[in-house]
């Protein structure tokens, strides 16, 4: 694709404006050229902001005007899949937040038509990303923590950030509650650091509060992952760091599996906001917000922790995703991370809330 490459920004939100335009702006193979979005104030502001040109409130206007090559869609969970696919019918690539669709169905149906059509899905999993996720993954990698057996992920948070009485709370534009909005993303770097481990059972658990709205807002996950090979197995390299893969040496044996769990509420009695990763190994653990780093050496606990700046992991992780983006359009390489990925954790979030329904631990082989 020739540069720059003009992208329309759809949805005009809070992921928009403090992650994917000012990403957008430092790459100088892209030229920002228009955004959609219904609020007409919002869209004035952020043009005079920025300087950019063009605007649209209706969506299928967008679609059908000339000179965009790409859209990033920051919209509610219930226009994605439409979108995308509206998009790419009409010629151009999507930057699609996640999840990427309500359920799996429509997702398959996103990944179709992009195969179909030969354009790019690229699902915005950026906590992958961040520096310091990517650190505790060669750490993983490289078998220093030995034997990773557990890990536990968890976002609450102690205020309500998001507003129940918009269309989070309602299950039919949301698609599903905190585990939905909060959960997948912590399901999806976890499970990338753990790769080559697979789910083969999850067990769901939720909360809802009456009244409140239609959608739960606490809920629990567990997965049971499976040996994941040997080390003579390959691995994926990291995210971001290349377009192809590798095979990773030294990994150490995974005859057993790994249990995972995932925590997540917006509306927990708690002072502050709460997100954390841990995973325990046989021979060191690793820790996140803050990332610690910590390994039994010569029969004592050591801190090895290495320095890297606490703040504005989110801020590069979404300018690392944006910049990926761009050059799998410009340079026309594998997309570094795929939309089968995406994919993958819609098919998890079903299964979560068929067994939060059932009362059930459900076999992934059976979905």
């Amino acid at each position: 694709m020739k540069t720059p490459v003009r992208v329309a920004i759809v949805g005009c939100g809070a992921q928009a404006q403090l992650a994917h335009i000012p990403a957008l702006r430092q790459n100088r193979s892209v030229e920002i050229v228009a955004l959609c979005d219904p609020d007409i104030r919002k869209i004035n502001h952020l043009r005079r902001l920025h300087g950019i040109p063009r605007h649209f409130l209706d969506f299928d206007d967008l679609n059908s005007a000339e000179g965009i090559d790409a859209v990033v869609i920051a919209t509610p969970n219930h226009l994605h899949a439409p979108m995308a696919i509206a998009a790419m019918e009409y010629g151009k690539d999507v930057l699609c937040e996640v999840p990427l669709a309500l359920n799996s169905e429509e997702a398959q149906a996103m990944v179709a038509t992009a195969e179909r059509l030969g354009r790019r899905l690229f699902p915005c999993l950026n906590t992958r990303l961040r520096p310091d996720v990517q650190t505790i993954r060669k750490y993983i990698e490289g078998g220093e923590l030995g034997n990773v057996y557990y890990c536990k992920t968890g976002w609450l948070q102690g205020r309500e950030m998001w507003s129940l009485a918009g269309w989070r709370g309602q299950r039919l534009r949301a698609g599903g509650g905190a585990f939905l909005s909060l959960g997948t993303p912590l399901l999806d770097f976890a499970l990338w650091l753990l790769r080559p481990h697979t789910p083969e059972s999850i067990t769901g658990v939720v909360h809802l509060r009456p009244g409140r709205a239609d959608v739960e807002d606490t809920a629990f996950a567990m997965l049971r992952l499976n040996g994941g090979g040997s080390a003579a197995g390959s691995r994926a390299k990291s995210a971001g760091e290349s377009g192809t893969s590798s095979v990773s040496k030294g990994l150490p044996a995974q005859s057993a599996g790994v249990l995972l769990t995932v925590e997540v509420g917006w509306s927990v009695t708690l002072e502050n906001d709460f997100r954390y990763f841990n995973a325990f190994g046989s021979a060191g653990a690793a820790l996140l917000n803050p990332i610690q780093i910590h390994k039994e050496m010569h029969g004592h606990l050591v801190n090895v922790t290495p320095r890297i700046a606490a703040k504005g992991m989110q801020k590069a992780s979404y300018k690392l995703l944006n910049d990926l983006w761009i050059d799998s359009l410009v340079r026309d390489v594998p997309q570094a991370i795929p939309a089968t990925d995406a994919l993958a954790i819609n098919r998890l979030a079903d299964a979560f809330y068929r067994s939060a329904t059932e009362h059930c631990e459900v076999k992934l082989s059976e979905t």
